[in-house]
């Protein structure tokens, strides 16, 4: 997408959209079919092939100009995501299932939650740390974030605003 849309085809974005999307379900299909195809060694690599596959791409990633892999792929991950949540609220209107819980179950008393054993204290706070902590952790953990930024005064924005929305979605999970 990025040589597509930088050289081949400069400005035209939603057609450039239109194929990434396009391509990125034929990926998807093909993942889901292949092992019904006969695919299934290249679909679904061994563990060793796929752990040289991940150190090829990482290295891809850290080499090439971030125009070129990183922002194609994060633009069409976008739409990946939104479309996901999008189906799940559908589903979910659609389903219309009912929900119900109490507000604090006999795991928090307990201490042997199926997700973790322990009590509720400390875990709770942790828990309610993450997000802020996570949020910064985007920023500095993520390899394009000091690619693209054009000056370090930019970065206190960037981190702040990343620190919000990551608190902003921890908050409603």
């Amino acid at each position: 997408m990025g040589v597509y849309l930088r050289t081949l085809r400069p400005g035209k974005v939603i057609e450039t959209t239109v194929i990434g999307v396009a391509l990125l379900l034929f990926a998807g299909g093909v993942r889901q079919l292949g092992g019904r195809l006969g695919w299934a060694d290249t679909v679904h690599p061994q563990p060793r092939t796929l752990v040289i596959w991940l150190v090829v791409y990482g290295f891809a990633a850290s080499v090439l100009p971030v125009w070129m892999l990183l922002a194609p792929r994060d633009y069409l991950s976008t739409f990946m995501k939104v479309g996901t949540i999008g189906l799940l609220a559908i589903s979910v209107l659609i389903a219309a299932p009912v929900l119900s819980n109490e507000a604090v179950t006999k795991f928090a008393s307990s201490g042997a939650g199926p997700v973790f054993a322990g009590s509720l204290f400390p875990f709770v706070f942790i828990t309610i740390a993450c997000g802020a902590l996570s949020g910064f952790h985007s920023l500095i953990s993520s390899g394009t974030t000091p690619k693209m930024i054009q000056k370090e005064s930019q970065v206190r924005m960037i981190g702040y605003g990343a620190m919000l929305v990551e608190s902003f979605v921890r908050s409603w999970r």
